[in-house]
């Protein structure tokens, strides 16, 4: 099987995991009282998730004591479709 198919689908796969994660750190704030969405419009935008980033940090560490693991597992995510997605072009030029 072709390596960038798989890498393709391994990228694919963090993809759809960091939209999870995204999502239910959105959930979680909008929980903790803040107001929080992925939307705009009617739209999606996935760049505000970086906006909620370091909210989600705060607010978990406050309530909590540490940062929430949904922190971690969007920035692994988010890794992980970075790193797979440049493999698989550097695979298609090889």
């Amino acid at each position: 099987m072709n390596a960038a198919i798989i890498f393709g689908g391994v990228a694919l796969f963090f993809l759809w995991y960091n939209l999870f994660v995204s999502i239910r750190i959105v959930d979680y704030l909008r929980k903790n009282e803040q107001n929080a969405t992925l939307f705009n419009s009617g739209f999606f935008v996935k760049g505000k998730i970086f906006k909620y980033l370091p909210i989600y940090k705060e607010v978990s560490f406050n309530k909590e004591g540490k940062v929430g693991n949904l922190y971690q597992q969007f920035i692994i995510s988010f890794l992980g479709i970075m790193l797979f997605l440049l493999l698989g072009i550097i695979s298609v030029i090889l």
